[in-house]
């Protein structure tokens, strides 16, 4: 089945952005990272930003089709519920070495957001290609 280039382009960002931040997480720097970061992250936030984004590198180069894009709609889904639990509470119920901020908040749900509205784009653009097909 043909891929979106869209969607993968969208969820294989994505997917870079956060490995890269995660691994920028272990390395003192003014961006990601330690209590005076903009973003202050510990260990295993970063081990989690690392782990979503090789999730999403396989959804960008692992599926296609209607499955890549219900695939993406998940991992909006799965950033709203992060976004919504670290909102409720920033430190993740003590998880996390550092509260989350506005910031993170903000890119939480921006991944929601994205995601669900690039995946379901596309999931109705693939309905509608599979409908022309049956009546063509």
């Amino acid at each position: 089945m043909k891929n979106n280039t869209i969607v993968q382009g969208w969820i294989a960002l994505a997917g870079i952005v956060l490995i890269a931040v995660g691994v920028i997480g272990f390395i003192h720097n003014p961006l990601v990272g330690a209590a005076d970061a903009l973003i202050p992250t510990g260990s295993i936030h970063n081990v989690i930003h690392i782990l979503t984004g090789l999730l999403a590198l396989f959804i960008a180069f692992g599926l296609r089709g209607v499955q890549q894009a219900n695939a993406v709609i998940g991992f909006g889904v799965l950033y709203g519920a992060i976004f919504i639990v670290v909102l409720l509470s920033p430190s993740l119920f003590g998880l996390f070495e550092f509260q989350a901020n506005v910031y993170l908040h903000a890119i939480h749900l921006a991944l929601a957001v994205v995601s669900l509205a690039v995946g379901y784009m596309a999931r109705n653009e693939l309905a509608g290609a599979s409908e022309r097909r049956l009546t063509a």
